[in-house]
């Protein structure tokens, strides 16, 4: 089976290159990002199933980092491997109660990082049937949604569409016309209450037309826009889940 890469997020040069020719040596495929922002970002993207995060970053350092990337519904299980130069035991408390799983020293020992990481890369490949089951029920709910798509050279457009179900993860949206597994969207979905947005990738498309012409979309979500975005989405599946007898 394929893994997803490990992304270090690391603000040091030298370490993220030593990190990196260490684990691509045993086979794994490494990304980094050079602070904090950059780290969540890429993290939405390419969905790691390691991440290694320096604590001791300059502007967004390691444990606000953390809390970002624990409030993200995709990104909240992967585990996090702290790791700092210093001797101060306080940061290692400190990568702990923020919800890293793992802390590595520097300078970094090959043979404990490569075990580190193995460990819980092989952690993410056993729980993740079960924790899938777990965290992502799905909830009927016809919703409009439109989909930015694009943003290059040729301009995006925007597909209007509509919810066939709900989930932590993310959500089956009925399009007039077909998107490739990959395409990254931007997501307007109209709640109740309010609207709210966020960003998506479409990780699946079934090719068979429903009665009104139009095609299944399975989305992803990469990250919502904003927290408050966030919650209002949560908010809204724990007030339809008793009607629907989860």
């Amino acid at each position: 089976m394929q893994r997803r890469p490990v992304l270090v997020i690391d603000d040091d040069p030298r370490s993220c290159e030593l990190v990196t020719d260490i684990l691509r040596s045993v086979g794994f495929e490494v990304r980094s990002a050079p602070d904090g922002a950059a780290g969540v970002e890429l993290a939405g993207v390419v969905q790691p199933s390691v991440i290694l995060l320096d604590m001791m970053m300059p502007g967004i350092d390691g444990v606000a980092t953390l809390a970002r990337l624990k409030r993200d519904p995709i990104l909240a299980d992967v585990p996090v491997i702290g790791m700092t130069a210093s001797t101060d035991l306080t940061y290692t408390g400190k990568a702990f109660r923020a919800g890293a799983n793992f802390f590595v020293s520097k300078p970094l020992s090959r043979a404990s990082l490569v075990r580190v990481v193995e460990l819980a890369a092989y952690k993410v490949e056993q729980d993740a049937p079960a924790r899938h089951h777990r965290r992502h029920p799905r909830f009927l709910a016809d919703l409009a949604v439109r989909c930015l798509v694009g943003a290059g050279a040729n301009g995006s457009r925007e597909l209007v569409g509509t919810s066939g179900n709900l989930s932590l993860g993310g959500l089956l949206v009925l399009l007039p016309e077909k998107l490739a597994a990959g395409t990254l969207l931007g997501i307007w979905l109209g709640l109740p209450e309010r609207a709210i947005l966020a960003a998506g990738k479409v990780v699946w498309l079934d090719p068979k037309l429903t009665v009104d012409g139009r095609l299944r979309h399975g989305i992803q979500f990469v990250r919502f826009g904003s927290d408050a975005s966030l919650v209002g989405y949560r908010g809204y599946l724990t007030q339809i889940a008793p009607s629907q007898g989860s």
